[in-house]
């Protein structure tokens, strides 16, 4: 995962491309809903994160 997505905030769909899930499993994860096993959440938040800082 190393890297940077892009520049700016990084998109639902860039993170979805990135941790192989779909664009709706990213938004689940990150906006806390159920749906969304806890190692793809943590996968999620983790290039998100890493994106944020990044950028």
């Amino acid at each position: 995962m190393a890297g940077r997505i892009g520049r700016g905030r990084p998109t639902i769909a860039q993170i979805a491309q990135r941790t192989g899930v779909s664009a709706g499993a990213v938004s689940y994860a990150l906006n806390g809903r159920p749906g969304v096993s806890d190692e793809t959440r943590a996968r999620i938040l983790a290039v998100a994160k890493e994106a944020r800082v990044g950028a």
